[in-house]
């Protein structure tokens, strides 16, 4: 995989938990400060991160893919990563909840919490886990485009101006996502019609043109994506009242942080493509850990407070309070590279002798 890459997904995550984080800060009584702002305005966006890294890296791997025998092959890695990284966080979420008391389990829907099938959010035993029920759902429809044999860019192509023009006609005619009506919207729409889809597609696409154009301009595209995704903090306190990851907004989100995404992306690829390469070793190491960094986060987070972390941090100064903060952002990181070294490779690897991917 590319390292500029495997450090791109590293920085997603990290905004992530930054993003979640800072409301736990906020509860000792002390304000956010530069850096968990940051996360607070910002941070929700390294699931578009996440997003349009997965959709370029599904369509970067498969180039030369086509016919039923590779989208078997295809859907088995892909179960094999997402299930083997996920199932050990499900059952570790699952004890702890049960330790807390059974009213913590009331409203989960354990099934479909564990195969990932589409469910509403209050319904998920582990929350940050609705990013992987659309990660199943575009691997499920990349799946059938590599089945189908056929030329993979017109598809694509096809698709986005489907879901484009499905998603234009949701927010200005249906106004489906307007209040109420977004909460009466199946949940099967929710997660195979929602603008997100978009991030995936055209992550997609980004991987077929620089494939085909792998040098040209890259610290552009990058310092315009930057911007662009530190813009949007603005833009969502502003415009948004901070609300913009709120799903009445989506389409906004998507295009907001899907564009910077894409052109962040873009910027990364064309400058490894030079041969310019951000820390390897470590990225690749971060990269690899980001999806344990990722789900792990929210239960640490929630374990510290019960804990009394945040009550007993109300006492210290401001500037205290946020050096305990960001040294435990920096232990769930190390937290979670120990989790990929020792647990998820391992385990990625048994799986895929099982499914014999």
């Amino acid at each position: 995989m590319l390292t500029n890459i495997q450090f791109l997904r590293f920085v997603a995550a990290l905004m992530v938990v930054l993003f979640h984080t800072a409301p736990h800060l906020r509860m000792s009584g002390h304000s956010a400060g530069i850096l968990f702002d940051y996360g607070r305005t910002v941070g929700f966006a390294g699931v578009d991160v996440f997003f349009v890294i997965s959709g370029f890296i599904m369509a970067w791997t498969t180039v030369e893919k086509g016919g039923l025998p590779d989208a078997i092959s295809f859907a088995k890695r892909r179960v094999a990563r997402i299930y083997s990284g996920y199932w050990p966080f499900y059952l570790l979420a699952l004890g702890y909840f049960a330790y807390l008391g059974g009213h913590y389990l009331a409203n989960a829907d354990l099934i479909r919490s564990a195969l990932l099938w589409p469910t509403e959010l209050r319904h998920l035993l582990l929350p940050v886990s609705w990013t992987l029920i659309y990660e199943m759902a575009f691997y499920l429809f990349f799946t059938l485009i590599i089945a189908s044999g056929i030329r993979r860019g017109p598809v694509i192509i096809g698709l986005i101006i489907c879901v484009l023009a499905w998603n234009l006609y949701s927010q200005f005619v249906r106004h489906a996502y307007d209040p109420g009506a977004l909460e009466a919207m199946s949940v099967y729409e929710l997660y195979l019609a929602f603008p997100y889809l978009h991030e995936f597609l055209l992550g997609s696409v980004l991987a077929g043109w620089l494939r085909t154009r792998p040098d040209g301009l890259a610290w552009t595209p990058l310092l315009m994506g930057l911007a662009l995704l530190l813009a949007g903090g603005w833009i969502n306190d502003h415009f948004f009242q901070g609300k913009l990851i709120q799903g009445y907004y989506i389409l906004w989100r998507v295009v907001i942080f899907g564009s910077a995404s894409l052109l962040i992306l873009f910027g990364l690829v064309r400058l490894e493509n030079r041969g310019w390469k951000i820390a390897p070793r470590f990225s690749v190491l971060a990269g690899g850990a980001s999806y344990a960094l990722y789900l792990c986060h929210t239960l640490i987070l929630d374990a510290t407070q019960k804990m009394g972390l945040n009550t007993w941090l109300a006492q210290f100064p401001e500037l205290a309070a946020k050096a305990v903060f960001i040294g435990l952002v920096a232990l769930i990181v190390l937290y979670s590279m120990a989790h990929y070294q020792w647990i998820e490779r391992p385990l990625h690897r048994l799986f895929r002798r099982w499914l014999n991917a």
